[in-house]
């Protein structure tokens, strides 16, 4: 009987009739086996099967008889060849019976013992796949296990699911890093925490993600991107820091970087060498980069000068001269630097002059109250005529010859607001009859006519001449027409300006323009 319970299955209480014996221990077995499959695969938890099943074939083998031995049928009474018969059939009985508890056990126990082995095979394989680094293959073979196996070895499957989850995550950091190569990193970390972890290689291949990462962003950087600079040269430093032995690979990440420079973009030259120059020097093959510097640098910064001076930004092009001669006052370089910021400083007064000449229709412009000088107009010096723009009196503008007046600043040497007309020196007094008048005779002053001006020499934006011209011309003529208000006529005015022709304001103005 003890044989028949040995299989797990009730079969040696069956034999001996005890047929609700044999389905409680049933229910039990199954029980156990269930929560060994499902719930409990620890060692500890198979221990207490296996007691179970030591514990059955113990019962079934208690009674049973306690012993093995030849089983002697009960008494018979009747003549003695019946008897015989009857213990010859007894002990074919308990022969049969012990041959299929035998073998219902030793099937029992050949199948758990081939599962056993088999689980063990396959975890082996799978294990020495994933020691390699081909978690396809360790998975491929992980997958062969079954709930047979976890019955058998229940704690060997769960190392092979430890085995088959860190491998899913190394299968899973090698789909991301085609796309994203920090988060496979960040999957690889992740992964040597795992207690299924195998590979030892992780580590390495971390490292060349952020090799990839770091080479992928400073070639972006060749583009003038600092972000990119700052994150690629931070990966390097975090290769340098976290994985031992790969200064080497840094290195080559550097020099591929380092040997694009200068690039095609002056500009994005200089940007570039400005966060070298800015970089705290850490010790390390990093530092190799403040090398390049000196070496690159300044023709950057001038030719990004030139490239903004031919865009017409003035104010930056002259940034780029002052950088140059500010960091490297004794290069080659230098004096192509003062010429362009001499250039692009007259440029940015020219520019700064014409703003403040616009203005509206009739209004006078800032410059008249708020001169700024331009250096490169011509000095006002010698007879002239020095070219000038007139402001504040079209009428007179518009009769001096064109080789006396500016339409920009680039041409012009002088700036000239002029004012409203005041009185200005009593050329001559005449007598005119008029009936209107005190005694029939009224005299007449002729007055020139004074312009209050402000002259400024454009070069210096300083004021220079004087403070007003007068317009001369005829006095006195034969009869003299004006205009009177009120309700009655009371004779000519006492004073009128002379008239003036052209020649006369050309004059005025003259003593200006062509001193």
């Amino acid at each position: 009987m003890a044989l028949g319970n040995a299989s797990l299955l009730g079969v040696g209480y069956l034999m001996m009739g005890r047929r609700r014996l044999a389905l409680g221990t049933g229910v039990v077995t199954v029980a156990l086996l269930a929560l060994l499959v499902l719930v409990a695969r620890v060692a500890w938890f198979q221990g207490v099967v296996l007691l179970w099943w030591a514990g059955v074939i113990a019962h079934g083998w208690w009674l049973a008889g306690g012993r093995l031995r030849r089983s002697e049928p009960v008494q018979y009474a009747g003549p003695v060849a019946l008897a015989e018969e009857r213990r010859r059939v007894w002990r074919q009985r308990v022969r049969r019976q012990r041959l299929v508890g035998l073998g219902t056990a030793l099937v029992v126990l050949l199948a758990v013992g081939y599962l056993r082995f088999d689980a063990s095979r396959i975890e082996q394989d799978a294990a020495a796949a994933h020691r390699q680094g081909d978690c396809m293959r360790a998975l491929s073979t992980l997958g062969g296990l079954w709930a047979g196996h976890r019955m058998a070895d229940a704690p060997l499957t769960v190392r092979a699911e430890d085995s088959s989850g860190a491998c899913e995550l190394l299968v899973k950091a090698g789909r991301q890093a085609a796309g994203d190569r920090l988060l496979a990193a960040g999957t690889l970390k992740t992964y040597r925490a795992h207690p299924g972890a195998l590979w030892q290689g992780a580590e390495g291949r971390r490292a060349d993600l952020f090799l990839a990462q770091a080479a992928g962003e400073l070639n972006t950087a060749l583009t003038g991107d600092t972000k990119a600079l700052e994150a690629g040269f931070g990966h390097l430093s975090q290769v340098l820091g976290e994985f031992t032995g790969r200064e080497t690979e840094v290195g080559k990440v550097l020099d591929g970087f380092l040997g694009g420079l200068p690039v095609k973009d002056a500009c994005d030259t200089r940007t570039i060498t400005d966060w070298l120059a800015k970089r705290p020097a850490g010790g390390g093959v990093l530092d190799r980069a403040a090398d390049v510097v000196p070496k690159v640098a300044p023709a950057a910064i001038v030719g990004c000068g030139d490239d903004f001076a031919e865009d017409k930004d003035w104010k930056q092009a002259k940034a780029q001269y002052e950088q140059l001669l500010d960091q490297y006052p004794k290069d080659d370089l230098a004096a192509r630097a003062k010429k362009g910021k001499e250039r692009a400083g007259l440029q940015i007064e020219l520019a700064n002059v014409r703003r403040l000449l616009k203005a509206r229709s009739g209004d006078e412009p800032k410059y008249c109250a708020d001169p700024a000088p331009y250096r490169g107009a011509d000095r006002y010096r010698g007879k002239g005529p020095h070219r000038a723009m007139v402001f504040g009196r079209s009428d007179h503008k518009k009769k001096l010859p064109s080789s006396w007046l500016a339409k920009d600043a680039a041409d012009a040497v002088l700036v000239i607001c002029a004012g409203d007309t005041k009185d200005g020196s009593a050329v001559r007094t005449c007598p005119y009859n008029s009936t209107f008048a005190i005694g029939g005779v009224q005299n007449v002053t002729f007055r020139k006519r004074k312009i209050p001006v402000r002259v400024y020499e454009l070069r210096t934006g300083k004021r220079v001449g004087p403070k007003s011209v007068q317009i001369g011309g005829s006095s006195c003529p034969p009869r003299i027409h004006y205009t009177y208000y009120g309700s009655f006529d009371t004779g000519p005015p006492s004073e009128m300006f002379v008239k003036s022709s052209t020649s006369d304001v050309r004059a005025a103005y003259g003593s200006l323009i062509r001193p």
